[in-house]
């Protein structure tokens, strides 16, 4: 079976570095150092990272970022929903 692309669990940040490590066979760390120098002296580095993050799992979990925010949003959706409550003398 072929290894698939995830995010570390091994993280500083989001682990997609310790991700691309991992799946390339090197030490977290040069692939950490050389994230950092793409995101300092870049402007497509943070983007790369946040897309990485956005749409690589997570190695245990299977999650993505994506799955992460509109999870976010659903419970605050959720909550919203389960406090409303319309009652008109509260207006005044």
């Amino acid at each position: 079976m072929a290894q698939q692309l995830t995010r570390s669990s091994d993280r500083i940040v989001a682990g997609v570095a310790g991700g691309i490590a991992k799946y390339i066979n090197v030490d977290p760390s040069i692939v950490r150092i050389v994230t950092a120098l793409v995101v300092l002296f870049t402007g497509i580095g943070p983007f790369l990272y946040v897309l990485g993050w956005l749409i690589l799992p997570e190695e245990n979990s299977g999650k993505t970022g994506i799955d992460a925010l509109t999870g976010g949003v659903k419970k605050a959706k959720e909550s919203y929903d389960s406090n409303k409550v319309h009652n008109p003398d509260d207006l005044r």
